[in-house]
């Protein structure tokens, strides 16, 4: 089923944070966009802590005050821990690069993630959460949008664009369905079998 309003000049697969940040930036020149996200936010993720490099990212898609109001606990440097238990010399960022991106934040993913999947909205993106995306759709060899399934819905409908931007993480739908993904030429493994390799290796303690 193909409706006139489900044409976009870009779909985004996946709304956490680069999926949200990317929607935005193109909401912000103009554009009609969608994200079409498999949870609800907030959600459970891992935590993170943001590099200073992440910066002009928020900067540009007007994150940035939203981040100086918040309770994230502030990060000025880092700090390393060997395998012996020894630690580094600290890393202060102001001292490579004086600028007030040098202090960055450490992120509760639920809020942080919710956070920006709202400033999408408020930008002027389409946010659907609830939504399955169950195929590309082609046109040749190019990929002109998606078939997805909206929360609620008894059919799936198919959603056109000029771009569709794959931000779906470890799902990759479209590494998968193209067969793009690269392997690791040392190890043999993709990252995410290199981690969970890593997570069921038991390290004892010397």
């Amino acid at each position: 089923m193909i409706h006139a309003n489900n044409r976009y000049d870009a779909i985004v697969i996946g709304g956490g944070p680069s999926g949200s940040a990317t929607a935005t930036i193109l909401a912000r020149r103009g554009y009609r966009v969608a994200i079409f996200e498999r949870d609800h936010f907030p959600r459970f993720h891992v935590g993170e802590s943001l590099i200073p490099f992440c910066y002009p990212v928020l900067e540009k898609i007007g994150m940035l005050p939203k981040m100086q109001a918040s309770h994230f606990t502030k990060k000025y440097g880092v700090q390393f821990i060997n395998e012996q238990g020894k630690l580094s010399e600290p890393f202060r960022f102001s001292q490579y690069d004086p600028h007030e991106r040098s202090q960055t934040w450490q992120v509760l993913r639920s809020e942080f993630d919710k956070m920006m999947i709202d400033n999408a909205r408020e930008n002027g993106v389409e946010v659907y959460e609830g939504t399955r995306v169950l195929d590309c759709l082609q046109d040749g060899d190019r990929i002109v949008g998606v078939k997805a399934k909206l929360e609620g819905s008894d059919e799936a409908c198919d959603y056109h664009a000029q771009v569709v931007i794959d931000a779906s993480g470890q799902s990759s739908m479209l590494i998968d369905r193209f067969e793009l993904r690269q392997w690791d030429t040392e190890y043999g493994l993709t990252g995410r079998e290199l981690i969970e390799s890593l997570d069921s290796t038991r390290v004892e303690p010397s």
